[in-house]
Order: structure tokens, then C-alpha cells, then sequence
């Protein structure tokens, strides 16, 4: 069945997303279902031919695309991260990189009889890690505390530096000058990292300049940095062969930390690209894959992954942070399983395997592609599947939190709160109002002051375990700012902005999508119940005591906050979300002095 160029778009979205939303549903990483799907779609039902369809301009959008994941992953490196894991990062990038070339480099000439040279080239082609694998782990993984920037910064800047390491030896390859390849490689680096500075620093300066003179309007930001993006990666590929990579992920951190603008409106939209991107790009890639070329690998090319995997990663990781104290035995296991290879690597080595057979050795340039695409398949499938069960073992995440943030900590704030506290709910509260904070903290809840506007704080505040918000403040503009604002670390289906009170007095249609607690639930109503005497209070369900008979013992009296099933799980009674509650569920609610106008839905 031949499928047309706009077909094969349309099925590469499709199958992109399905698994990108399985994924989020049951809880994997994407990147799994991603391969899966790919390999379903390619070689398997022949439904999509990314070499036929695309042709020769495949691999270029492939680059393309890469630059604009490593510009966004630039976009998420701010320099106050590195206090810390500065140490650790930079150990791990240098020295971690060092031995993991060179241990995977000695494993492919002892374990695949590959020259020397080109174990050494296949060994660089190793250390490329990188963001397009790496932040989707992250973000399902949400591990907590140094180990998240130790991770984001590695991943994101080997793929550079890999890719550049790369292409130096494959040169010196080519030129087959092996007595001067410490020398090409060295002047390489400098040329690079020059040509890289200058043209990402012309970029910004020039960006920065025309917003900072008011001649570029917000909503040409995005469209303005995406051709500058593309501009300057084609322009340093042309002076010098791969470096765009590099130009482009500084280019990022440049603009992620200057004080000019606020790009967090360019870091939303980069985002969402990128997920269209890898989505894409892991099922295109994974389509290419053709079966036939692992029926040359023997036993000694799972026993090679296998020592990637079980030597080669962990003693890269123990001797760069031997003797750190930014780094924990915790930490240092994770870090263990955060190094699968990705789509950079695949293209890379796509690239040099077509290059090696145009040099008269074809078997060789297959044989390399072939153990390269096994890798990133079990690198992927291993490190995917481990990550997230070990890192909440050693208590680094927690894959489900069930915790809720509150959005102001006064007085009947805090007793909601304290109520989740003593049902083994974790909560946080954070409020701009320093006393109101030192209320919070001195009964015994985890309290930070600060501001839901600032980006700053919000990045630095630790929510490790938090999976629900509730803004209760006085400012109906603080509570639907928040709304926008924790999107970035909270499902936005779980975040739970109050009711506006003009709204309420105008009977007008509310710009709330799903208040708590209930449609005509606002901070006055709130304030105004706990002033007059109501109280916080739960119940269990049971046998004998169902939800009908809470409602006949309880009446219209209860307003209905949340429910704690059995299991952990917090669910928020709100407007327009319909909760049953079962067996074992405890509810916790407000016995009001007024009646309720409005009951919240419940199923």
C-alpha cells in the first residue's frame, strides 16, 4: 500500500500522539510506545517509507529538528543551576565523557572487531546522549532535589560536544593521518567552540537589542527566534562542518539567562514543538529500521550493550563524582540509568555508516548501524522501564504524587490544609505574606514565601510530590495567574483557581474552567462560613455508612472538598468534575452554618 507525502504526514502525527497520550495514561515513558509504533508502522506493515517518501531531504529535517530540541533544552538551562550540581556536571560532561569513550571505544574493537580507528569513532558516537530521550525520562521520572539539573545539563550539552567529537574523528578517518589526530581534533574543538560563540552571541545581541529598542512587538518573539534559530545553525554548519548543534543550544542559554524580556511565552511554544518533533522524529526513525540488518549480530553485541549498560555508564558516573559532596549514593544510581541513546546518535550513525560504505567497506558501515540502532532500542527499553521504579525506591520521585499545593496560607487556608496533614496527605503552601508563612511552618505545614508570578521562585520551589493546586486567595488575579503559571509543573487539570468574586456579583458566566469546591464556592463565601463558626471535618465510608447515608446525616449543610480513596489518590470535589466516591474513601468537608445554594456533581 503506497501512501502519499501528505498520507504519511498525517500518519506520522497520528501515530505520534496516540503514543505520546498512552504513554501519559499508563504511566511509561513515551519513548517506548514511540519505537513500538514506528517499528509497527516501518518494517513491520510497510505503512510508512521514510527513505521513499522523503528522500534526500530526510536527513535534513532531521538536523533541522534536532537543532530546534537542543535550542529549547539551552532554553531550560539556567546558569543558578549550576550551584547545584555545577562540580557534578561539569565532572560528568568531561570526565564522564572521557571514560565512556574510552571504555565503549575498547569494547567495540575487543567485543566487535571493528579497526581501531573506528572504535575509537563509534566510541564518541556513544558519549551523544542528549534531551530528546533524557527530557521526556525527566519529565515522567520528576525526580527531586540536584539529581534533575545534573541530569537536564549533561543530557543536553553531550549531544553537542558528542556530535562534535564525533565528526573530528571521523575526519581524521577519512584523511587517515592518524599521527596528527590529537592535533586535528584539538584545533577542531577551538574552531568550533569560536565559531559557536561568536555567531550565538551576535544572535542574542541582536535579538536583545531590537526588544530592548522596542522595534520587535511580542507576538513576532516566536517566529522572530525560530528563523533566527535556523539562521545561525545553517550558518555555522556552512563555516564549519556539524557545529550548528553547539551554536544553537548557547544561543539558547544566552537568551534563558538574560534580563531584557521574559522568555517564558518563547520557552511555551518551543515546548509544545518539541513534543510535536520527537514525536515525530522517533516514529520516522524508528520506520527506517530494516530487520535484516541485525542478522549479522552475534552473542557479542548483546554481551557489548549489556557492558554499556552495566559497566561502561556506572563507572563513568562513579569516577566523575568520586569524592563530591553535591552528589549523594542516591543521586549517583540514577544517574546510573540516565543514559539512553537517541535519535542524534541514530542520525549520526546513519551518516557515517553510508560514508564508511562509499569508502569500500560496506559490511562494517551496516554492522555499525546495525549495533547502534540495538543500542538506542535497549538503551531506551531498559533505562525507561528502571528509572522510574528505582528513583522512587530511593525516595528521589514519586510517579503518581498525590500532594496539593496551596495557593495562600491565612488562617482558614491553613486549617484546610492541616486537615489533608493529618489524613498522611502531603501539602505545601506558599504566600507572598511573610507572617502568614511563619504561621504555617510554625503548625507544623511546609511553607515557602514567595511570589506565584516569579519565575524564579516557582523553579526553585520544591514540589516533589505535589499532583493537585488550589489557589485561595483574596486576588482573583493571583488565583487565575497561578492557574497559568504552575501549568509548567502541574497538570493544568489539576490546578484548581477559585471562583472570581465579580464574577459571583455579576452573574456572569465564569472564566474559570472548574473551580474547588463548587460553582458559587468563593473567598468571601469561605471566609465568611469559617467566621461564623464552621467547621472542617471527615468521614470515612464504610459497610453501614455509604455516600447516601452521609447525605441524610449531613444534608445540605456539608460542602464537599475532597475525597482520599483507599489507595492514596486525592481527588478534588469542584464544579464540573463528577466524583464517586467508594468504600474506604474519606471524605473531607466543610459543615457549613448556611446551607449550600449549589451541590458539587457527584456521580
Amino acid at each position: 500500500m503506497e501512501i502519499s507525502l501528505f498520507g504519511t504526514f498525517v500518519l506520522v502525527l497520528a501515530v505520534g500522539a496516540v503514543a505520546q497520550w498512552v504513554g501519559w495514561r499508563l504511566k511509561i515513558p513515551a519513548i517506548l510506545l514511540l519505537l513500538g509504533a514506528g517499528l509497527a508502522a516501518g518494517p513491520v506493515t510497510g505503512l510508512i517509507q521514510p527513505d521513499e517518501v522523503f528522500g534526500d531531504v530526510l536527513f535534513p529535517l532531521v538536523s533541522v529538528s534536532v537543532a530546534i530540541i537542543l535550542f529549547e533544552g539551552g532554553l531550560s538551562l539556567k546558569l543558578r543551576d549550576l550551584a547545584k550540581g555545577g562540580t557534578s556536571i561539569l565532572r560528568l560532561v568531561t570526565i564522564g565523557g572521557a571514560v565512556t569513550w574510552a571504555l565503549a571505544g575498547w569494547l567495540s574493537w575487543a567485543l566487535l572487531d571493528f579497526s581501531p580507528i573506528l572504535s575509537i569513532l563509534f566510541g564518541a558516537l556513544l558519549t551523544v546522549t542528549g534531551p530528546t530521550v533524557i527530557g521526556p525520562m525527566l519529565r515522567a521520572i520528576r525526580p527531586k532535589g540536584k539529581v534533575k539539573a545534573i541530569a537536564k545539563w549533561e543530557g543536553i550539552l553531550n549531544d553537542p560536544l558528542g556530535v562534535l567529537l564525533a565528526v573530528l574523528v571521523f575526519e581524521v578517518y577519512l584523511s587517515q593521518h592518524y599521527d596528527d589526530a590529537p592535533a586535528v581534533i584539538l584545533l577542531g574543538l577551538g574552531e568550533t567552540l569560536l565559531t559557536s560563540v561568536v555567531l550565538a552571541g551576535a544572535a542574542a545581541g541582536f535579538l536583545l537589542l531590537l526588544v530592548r529598542a522596542k522595534l520587535m512587538p511580542e507576538f513576532l518573539h516566536n517566529l522572530f527566534v525560530l528563523a533566527l534559530v535556523l539562521g545561525i545553525f545553517g550558518a555555522s554548519n556552512a563555516i564549519l562542518e556539524e557545529s550548528g548543534l553547539l551554536t544553537v543550544t548557547l544561543f539558547g542559554i544566552i537568551l534563558a539567562n538574560q534580563s531584557v524580556f521574559n522568555v517564558r511565552h518563547i520557552i511555551d511554544f518551543k515546548e509544545n514543538l518539541q513534543v510535536l518533533l520527537i514525536s515525530s522524529l522517533f516514529v520516522v526513525l524508528a520506520a527506517r529500521v530494516d530487520f535484516s540488518v541485525f542478522a549479522g549480530l552475534g552473542w557479542k553485541s548483546a554481551l557489548f550493550i549489556a557492558a554499556l549498560i552495566v559497566v561502561v555508564r556506572p563507572l563513568a558516573v562513579v569516577l566523575a563524582t568520586i569524592g563530591s559532596k553535591q552528589t549523594s549514593w542516591r543521586d549517583r544510581v540514577l544517574l546510573m540509568l540516565l543514559a539512553p541513546r537517541g535519535m542524534v546518535a541514530m542520525v549520526l550513525t546513519s551518516v557515517f555508516a553510508l560514508r564508511i560504505e562509499q569508502q569500500g567497506d560496506p559490511a562494517v558501515g551496516a554492522n555499525m548501524l546495525a549495533v547502534m540502532l540495538l543500542v538506542i532500542v535497549l538503551t531506551v527499553l531498559v533505562y525507561g522501564l528502571l528509572a522510574g521504579p528505582v528513583s522512587s525506591r530511593l525516595g528521589l520521585s514519586n510517579l503518581d504524587p498525590q500532594g496539593v499545593l496551596f495557593i495562600g496560607a491565612h488562617e482558614w487556608a491553613r486549617a484546610i490544609a492541616s486537615e489533608l496533614k493529618s489524613l498522611q496527605v502531603t501539602v505545601r503552601m506558599i504566600d507572598s505574606n511573610r507572617y502568614q508563612v511563619g504561621k504555617a511552618v510554625h503548625e507544623g505545614i511546609n511553607a515557602d514565601c514567595g511570589n506565584v508570578f516569579s519565575e524564579a521562585f516557582l523553579e526553585n520551589l520544591d514540589l516533589s510530590g505535589i499532583g493537585h493546586a488550589v489557589a485561595l486567595t483574596a486576588n482573583d488575579e493571583v488565583n487565575s495567574f497561578a492557574e497559568t503559571t504552575l501549568a509548567h509543573y502541574i497538570e493544568k487539570g489539576d490546578i484548581y483557581p477559585l471562583k472570581a468574586e465579580r464574577e459571583i456579583d455579576a452573574s456572569a458566566s465564569s472564566k474559570v474552567v472548574n473551580p474547588p469546591f463548587g460553582q458559587d464556592v468563593t473567598f468571601s463565601y469561605l471566609k465568611r462560613e469559617f467566621e461564623r463558626g464552621a467547621k472542617l471535618n471527615h468521614v470515612t465510608l464504610r459497610e453501614n455508612f455509604e455516600f447516601p447515608e452521609f447525605e441524610e446525616s449531613y444534608g445540605k449543610n456539608a460542602l464537599l472538598l475532597f475525597c482520599i480513596d483507599e489507595d492514596g489518590r486525592v481527588r478534588i470535589f469542584s464544579a464540573k468534575t463528577r466524583i464517586k466516591p467508594r468504600l474506604g474513601s474519606t471524605l473531607v468537608f466543610l459543615e457549613t452554618v448556611t446551607e449550600q445554594r449549589e451541590k458539587t456533581p457527584v456521580a
